[in-house]
């Protein structure tokens, strides 16, 4: 019996030896899915929007701001707190590894350093909230309500990583040690930076410049996503009502119409699709710590990367029009058969939960032009783009029928102009499949993946 049990510990120990650590990230994913949608329901229940969440007796929030905030760090938190034991124990990762200027009995020299590290920190995040409080893209001084969110956002985190940033730091250093996670600290690489006003010259290299390319992502995608969240969840929560409410109550009363149908089956899947998708995306552009092993690994070095990458985002999608050229996708509630309707909705519902699902394996590690772990379960497993080839396909659903209806409508010429538009959108995604694979080649888990998944966009297709 003891040898058995022996061969089956050493057989779990070789399965995970050969695991990868993204194999099972999506749980993190679907329980922070899974949050989202909670707090969706709970705040409707409760009206938490406007009355503010308590928890366990304490009034956490008191506005509607502070409530949506609540509810995708909530998500977040959710996210972690799986993360940490599937990293125990279905990866065999060391859960401790003391300092080893601790483990000499060097307290005073530790605990400096982590002081260090702390106030490095704490005079970034500084820097980042002067920057965005100046830069007129953001709109601080103009009282901007796009991007209110995200300041009341460093607020929050000025004050967190205030009080709470010196304990995380000693903990992390004494208990988290590790030689190459150091390396990936942008903390270390800032240090350096302050020493060239010194007599020191210090050398940076790959790891320095990667941290701070990976800054630069953080600085771009963070606000994005925050703001994203903001605008979507509340249109979640109110939708969440109507479903237990005025789309029963409409049924009963014989009045719901086939038009109604397809306007509630598109506000109702956009809502429900891109605030889950946001919100799992915001925790892996916010949370980069070694606790959950989600360090930036590299970052995109090209140019041509970047370029492709921000022409999908505000504002550099206005740059090459792409807000005005193709159609939106609203357009398709337009086409006057209803069924067709509900066809072309169906299939862009079928392809953004791809879109959702992509997002979703990547756990905690998700961000654009950054490696932080190769995924190459689930939908990968199939192809090695599944988020640009659902994303495309559903723009095709929903756009080109609009475009045939403009055809007819409104004249050739704009027709022809939505459709050098939507290839425009598709084409850029192709160069970020491209640029991406580049990338991430300089990993030998990719090249691996590759050899393991033959194919880019749709299985046994592209």
């Amino acid at each position: 019996m003891s040898s058995g049990v022996a061969n089956a510990a050493a057989l779990a120990a070789t399965d995970r030896a050969e695991s990868w650590i993204t194999d099972r990230a999506w749980v993190a994913g679907a329980v922070g899915a899974m949050a989202v949608l909670i707090c969706a329901a709970a705040y409707n229940t409760g009206g938490l929007l406007n009355s503010g969440l308590t928890i366990a007796g304490f009034q956490i929030t008191d506005n509607r701001l502070d409530s949506i905030l609540a509810a995708l760090i909530i998500s977040s938190c959710a996210m972690l707190v799986v993360e940490l034991p599937r990293l125990r124990l279905w990866q065999g990762r060391d859960f401790f590894q003391l300092h080893p200027t601790l483990a000499r009995g060097h307290w005073m020299r530790f605990a400096m350093e982590a002081l260090v590290h702390y106030l490095v920190y704490l005079g970034l995040l500084a820097l980042v909230i002067f920057f965005f409080r100046t830069a007129g893209e953001y709109g601080f001084a103009r009282g901007n309500a796009y991007y209110k969110p995200w300041f009341r956002l460093l607020d929050l985190a000025w004050a967190a990583w205030l009080w709470g940033g010196l304990p995380y730091v000693l903990l992390t250093r004494a208990l988290k040690h590790s030689p190459e996670a150091d390396r990936m600290d942008l903390a270390n690489s800032c240090l350096k930076m302050v020493s060239l006003f010194t007599f020191r010259r210090p050398v940076f290299d790959e790891y320095d410049r990667k941290n701070l390319r990976a800054l630069l992502v953080k600085l771009f995608f963070a606000p994005l996503m925050t703001v994203f969240f903001a605008d979507q969840f509340p249109h979640l929560v109110s939708n969440v009502g109507y479903m237990f409410d005025g789309l029963p109550a409409a049924i009963a009363e014989n009045r719901y119409s086939h038009r109604q149908f397809n306007l509630d089956f598109f506000n109702i899947s956009v809502a429900l699709v891109f605030s889950i998708d946001v919100a799992l995306a915001w925790c892996g552009y916010m949370v980069s710590s070694r606790w959950v092993d989600n360090q930036t690994r590299s970052a995109e070095p090209t140019m041509l990367g970047w370029v492709v990458c921000l022409l999908c985002y505000p504002p550099f999608q206005m740059y090459l029009g792409l807000y005005y050229a193709a159609p939106g996708e609203r357009e398709v509630l337009r086409l006057g058969n209803p069924w067709f309707v509900t066809l072309f909705t169906s299939m862009m519902l079928a392809s953004y939960l791809i879109y959702m699902a992509a997002t979703l394996h990547f756990g905690v590690r998700f961000s654009n032009l950054t490696n932080r772990g190769i995924i190459r379960t689930g939908l990968y497993s199939l192809v090695r783009h599944p988020a640009y080839g659902a994303k495309n396909f559903a723009w095709w659903c929903v756009m080109f029928p609009a475009i045939v209806y403009s055809a007819f409508h409104a004249g050739w010429k704009l027709a022809l102009a939505q459709t050098l538009g939507l290839l425009l959108m598709t084409w850029i995604y192709y160069w970020r499949a491209i640029t991406e694979e580049r990338h991430l080649s300089a990993d030998p888990d990719y090249v691996d993946y590759c050899r393991q998944v033959r194919y880019r966009f749709f299985p046994g297709l592209l």
